[in-house]
Formats: structure tokens, sequence, C-alpha cells
């Protein structure tokens, strides 16, 4: 039986070392893409809820100033 060469050894284990790392490096910089994706839900969520209360206090207003509108203008009948 004959001995492997330690140049052989050491340039496998390197090897196999280099492909393990490089799957570590892709599943890091994926878990890492998915919690800035996450943080940007999140952050666009909070805009648009901010938005929808901006709405809703203008259609609010509007509506105010429509019932007013109506009350200066209330169409009536000709008078004889």
């Amino acid at each position: 039986m004959t001995a492997m060469n330690p140049l052989i050894v050491t340039i496998i284990l390197a090897l196999a070392t280099f492909i393990v790392s490089i799957f570590g490096a892709s599943w890091l910089n994926q878990q890492a893409m998915n919690k800035r994706i996450d943080d940007l839900r999140s952050y666009l969520d909070a805009r648009f809820a901010a938005q929808d209360t901006r709405f809703a206090a203008i259609e609010q207003r509007l509506d105010r100033i429509e019932r007013q509108l109506e009350v200066i203008f209330k169409p009536s009948l000709p008078t004889r």
C-alpha cells in the first residue's frame, strides 16, 4: 500500500475548503439580501400607512367643504 503524496492531500483539502467557503458565502449573502428586502418592505409599509392617513385627512376636509358649499348653495324652488 502506497501512502498518498502530502501535496495531493493538501490540494484536495484546500479545494474542498474553498468549495465549502463559496457555498457558505453564498448562503450568508442570501440571508443578508432577505433581511434587506424585509427591511425595505417594512419601510414601504410604514410610508404607505402615513400616506393613507394623509389621504383620509384630506378626504375629511373635502367632505366638510362640500357640506359647507351645499349649505351655501342649497338648491331651492323658485318663488312665485
